[in-house]
């Protein structure tokens, strides 16, 4: 286990103060010291200098005393002329001034400048005083007596000469004493300003001293306190911690490591980590990393995060571990390393329970969504076949006018048993996708209001109820909205309003405003019922899904609590909210509030408001309808035959592969679920080979699952219709797909001259929006843009294949990429395209020359058409 440490006291204050005073003591005695020193100094110098000052000035002027006396016996001598100790006067004071001479020559070299210049050389040379005058003074009595006379003259000569250069001598003496005493004075005083400085220098180094010291002992007990902090910490990591040597041999560890190994304190210390850890390359974990010689010490190091592997414990069981090592450098510039071990058996445990738990609720999902799709499928095929037929008859008999409201009550009733049965699949993409992008159509709110109570009336009449709209004042202006969100809305609050209300009233009343944002429309919808009325503490459950009320109430109103669910979750995808009011036995007021924008002139477009029926001019199309269901087949080749279309009938896929081989149809309509040979592998059959290879083929499928459009799309299906199909669906697909082919004979055929791309629409704008409320806005833009990205990435190969005369590989290039763009909604691409494949497999080198020259317009004018939607 980690050692203890225990934290130094701190010293006592008296002892770092007198530590302090004892450091001033010292310094000021140095200080004091050096002072005296300095001034005994000074003063012996100054003496020093003073007395050697004198003494050559002595000399100096002894030199001219002495030339005095020379005279003085030389004319003493002269007068006493008999007297012999004259003469021995004469020779001593002359020996006398020649040793004078000689001790003023040796003086210190510049300070004599003017005797050696003017006065020494007098004395000195072969012409000199000395030399001239020695063999006199020395030789007998009566020749010094004759030459006293010439001698006294010479020395009166020379005596103003000594004279003169004495006396400038000793002035350049002393001036040049006072320059050096000035000098060493100086000097003095700058050793002494030095020697302060050094003083105050070892005074603030004594103070630095004694800061640092002070702050080390600061710094000494708080990491002896973060040490101490540390280890506790270790201690009580619950992940296991073991400190290694170079040799991978334990030094340290933790309790918890102590209890994972179920090692004791003293078996631990020691103890090889390497053997009981379980992987092939243990010993890779303690191998010192290389490192640079130039390259800093990293300190402390990790070592790729954490490895999960196998530990062993001391009684021989294995438990799965993650390790993370560290890699540190000790005192001795010896590697050690810092093991932190953690036991993830329960983790491991918990993740297989998720994963399983996953697993298990991806299966419920995949279930649930098979049964959505069966039922799906079972119920609107039955509400198919009901409002095909009431539409056909509304078509193609005159009805009178109660006949005609019958009818259209029959299809109302339809529509909303189709609604119900889109309750559940709706509220699985409300719920389950955040809200599911929905496609915005042009309508009035009035409009779909009043034909809700026409629907509603007889359910309202049944239960004694009078239902009426209050439209407002003036013409409700036209709205860009989610059209079937407002229905489903609308539908289940005045449905829902009519269910508990029994010989009351409801009414719905309509308020609009501008909105406050330019463009848009406040409304403001009231549905009002007379009904039991709900009490204030169930307000807040009533919106919940699959809930009623109480027990008593459900026995009582039929419901699957789905209704005001949706309606409150369409609302909020719409951007709204739905408030309620209600007293218990009074009656209820549910409001919904929602600014739409809008309509503006070019989002109304002529085919919204036209004729449902086929244009006049439209060509007869040879269409082959596989549908497993009779009634449906039957409703559909007789809509088909009254627009004036040639109808072939297939009961399922095998019967459809069959005919798709005899002739080529101009468009096939494929139902997706039959027995035998379902849609999908049909397609995928007829698209292998043969006369209909190249048909558009439309699905028809009650599995109104968007995530699944995708698939039937890549089986080779060029667009998909969701029954029930109205007529105006049915006849837009035949407009849209039915003349890229060209029903013909094989033997007589000739090749069809591609359709022109200028005079299409670029986009179908409602079979897009179809497409982006199934799959989402965002989902439908990118599709569109990898379309038009291969489209164009598909060009230079597709002039590449064509100009080698390989007209079939270019065809199939085409296809491709024509099977993409009519999926969603590219129309002139896809004719363009189309056009081209047509061409190329008839081997018409013109017309899909033609078709492949208008292909980059094409391509540009529909990336253009796309671009401010993209913004």
């Amino acid at each position: 286990m980690f050692s203890e440490v225990r934290p130094t006291a701190p010293g006592s204050l008296f002892e770092r103060w007198t530590g302090l005073l004892l450091i001033l003591a010292v310094g000021v005695s140095a200080l004091i010291g050096a002072v005296f020193i300095f001034s005994d100094i000074d003063r012996q110098l100054e003496a020093n200098r003073v007395a050697h000052l004198d003494n050559r000035t002595w000399v100096l002027a002894q030199f001219e005393v002495d030339v005095l006396n020379f005279v003085s016996a030389v004319q003493l001598a002269a007068y006493r002329s008999g007297d012999p100790s004259r003469l021995e006067a004469v020779r001593q004071k002359f020996d006398i001034l020649y040793s004078r001479v000689e001790i003023v020559r040796g003086s210190e070299p510049g300070t004599i400048d003017v005797l050696e210049a003017d006065v020494l050389p007098i004395f000195s040379g072969p012409d000199g005083f000395f030399a001239r005058w020695i063999p006199v003074i020395d030789g007998p009595n009566a020749q010094l007596r004759d030459a006293l006379p010439q001698l006294i003259v010479d020395l009166e000569a020379v005596s103003g000469i000594v004279r003169s250069g004495v006396v400038e001598s000793l002035a350049d003496v002393m001036q040049i004493s006072d320059e050096r005493r000035s000098v060493l004075r100086s000097s003095l005083q700058t050793f002494a300003l030095a020697s302060l400085g050094l003083l105050a220098l070892m005074g603030v180094l004594i103070v630095i001293v004694i800061v640092q010291s002070n702050a080390r002992r600061r710094r000494g007990v708080l990491l002896e306190r973060s040490v101490h902090n540390l280890r506790a910490t270790i201690e009580s990591s619950l992940d296991a911690v073991v400190v290694l040597d170079h040799m991978g041999r334990v030094v340290e560890c933790n309790r918890a490591a102590l209890d994972m190994f179920r090692w004791s304190a003293e078996a631990a210390q020691g103890a090889n980590f390497v053997e009981y850890i379980r992987t092939d390359d243990a010993d890779s974990l303690l191998r010192p990393q290389p490192r640079a010689e130039d390259e800093p010490d990293p300190g402390l190091s990790g070592r790729d995060g954490r490895i999960t592997m196998m530990a062993q414990r001391t009684d021989g069981t294995t438990f799965p571990v993650e390790v993370s090592v560290a890699e540190a450098q000790g005192a001795s510039q010896d590697p050690f390393f810092i093991a932190f071990i953690r036991d993830i058996s329960e983790r491991l445990e918990r993740e297989e329970s998720l994963k399983k738990a996953r697993n298990d609720a991806l299966k419920g999902e995949e279930a649930k969504s098979r049964f959505l799709a069966v039922m799906s499928h079972e119920m609107r095929t039955p509400l198919n076949g009901l409002m095909a037929a009431s539409d056909l008859l509304q078509s193609s008999t005159d009805l009178t006018e109660r006949q005609r409201w019958l009818t259209d009550i029959v299809i109302g009733c339809g529509s909303a048993a189709l609604d119900q049965v889109n309750n559940v699949l709706e509220l699985t993409r409300l719920s389950d996708r955040d809200g599911a992008s929905y496609a915005r159509s042009v309508f009035s709110p009035a409009e779909v209001i009043e034909g809700l109570i026409r629907q509603n009336q007889p359910q309202a009449d049944k239960r004694g109820n009078k239902l009426w709209f209050a439209p407002p004042k003036g013409e409700v202006p036209l709205i860009l909205a989610q059209r079937h969100l407002f229905l489903r809305v609308m539908y289940n609050l005045i449905g829902n309003a009519i269910k508990f209300t029994d010989h009351g009233k409801v009414s719905v009343e309509l308020l609009w405003r501008a909105g406050t944002r330019p463009g848009t429309l406040d409304l403001c919808i009231h549905v009002n019922d007379t009904g039991i009325g709900i009490a204030e503490e169930h307000l807040d459950t009533i919106f919940r899904n699959f809930e009623t009320l109480d027990s008593s109430y459900g026995r009582i109103r039929e419901g699957t609590g789905l209704g005001l669910g949706i309606a409150k979750l369409a609302s909020e995808t719409m951007g709204g909210a739905i408030t309620v009011q209600s007293k218990l036995g009074l009656g209820s007021v549910f409001t919904l509030r929602v600014t739409v924008p809008l309509a503006e002139a070019s989002d109304l477009s002529a085919e919204e408001f036209a004729d449902e029926a086929p244009a006049a001019d439209d060509v007869r199309r040879s269409i082959l309808v596989v549908e497993d269901n009779a009634i449906n087949r039957q409703l559909l080749a007789e809509i088909l035959r009254m627009a004036g279309h040639e109808v072939t009938l297939a009961e399922d896929g095998a019967e459809a592969i069959e005919a798709a081989a005899v002739r080529r149809f101009d468009l096939i309509l494929m139902d997706v679920s039959m027995p035998r040979v379902d849609g999908l592998e049909a397609t995928r059959m007829i698209r292998q080979g043969g006369p209909c290879a190249t048909t558009p083929i439309v699905g028809a499928t009650a599995h109104a699952d968007p995530d699944r459009v995708p698939e039937f799309l890549g089986a080779g299906m060029n667009d998909v219709l969701v029954k029930p199909i109205t007529r105006s669906a049915l006849f837009r697909a035949v407009r849209q797909f039915a003349g890229c082919g060209q029903a013909a004979e094989e033997t007589e055929a000739a090749t069809p001259e591609p359709a022109p791309a200028e005079g299409l629409p670029l986009i179908d704008s409602e079979l897009r929006a179809d497409l982006e409320g199934n799959l989402g806005p965002d989902y439908i833009a990118g599709m569109i843009n990898r379309v038009l990205t291969e489209a164009g990435a598909a060009l230079p190969e597709m002039r590449r294949l064509h100009e080698a005369g390989d007209h079939h590989a270019a065809a199939r290039l085409a296809h491709r990429t024509a099977g993409a763009a009519a999926a969603v909604g590219l129309v002139a691409l896809h004719r363009t395209l189309s056009g081209y494949e047509t061409a190329a497999d008839a081997s018409d080198s013109d017309a899909a020359g033609r078709a492949l020259e208008s292909l980059p317009v094409t391509i540009e004018r529909t990336a253009a058409a796309i671009q401010p939607d993209a913004a």
